[in-house]
């Protein structure tokens, strides 16, 4: 059941976005009732799950606004993934949104087995704290 809901997620999407790329949550959006079918037609899950789907091995960053409202909101945002599909292993949190009225979905390449990533990526924000 888990991976036909996970599969829904892709089915909206249209072309994937190139990696690095951020794929914008807003507020208004998050704003209305959620339910399995509101979650899966949202534009900037859909697109992301797409681009994740698309990269083995990859991760999904989830940077999103601090303080208790961003808080909640981005553990609402990881229970709904969860819940369709997506481990949490395969999603990092990290507060510090640019913008207090959006989550940022950022598809991360694999990390190999030094535990470097694969490719270049450098955090947006310096020293925050990544919560897994």
């Amino acid at each position: 059941m888990k991976k036909l809901l996970f599969g829904l997620l892709l089915v909206p999407a249209g072309m994937v976005q190139a990696l690095e790329t951020s794929h914008i949550l807003t507020a208004e959006q998050w704003a209305v009732p959620r339910n399995v079918e509101s979650i899966i037609q949202m534009p900037a899950l859909a697109s992301a799950m797409a681009e994740l789907q698309a990269t083995p091995g990859g991760r999904l960053l989830i940077r999103y606004p601090g303080g208790d409202a961003g808080t909640l909101w981005m553990t609402e945002l990881h229970s709904w993934l969860v819940s369709l599909g997506l481990s949490s292993a395969d999603m990092e949190r990290v507060p510090g949104s640019a913008n207090s009225q959006v989550i940022e979905l950022e598809v991360l390449p694999p990390v190999t087995r030094s535990g470097l990533l694969s490719n270049k990526h450098t955090p947006r924000s310096g020293n925050q704290e990544v919560t897994r």
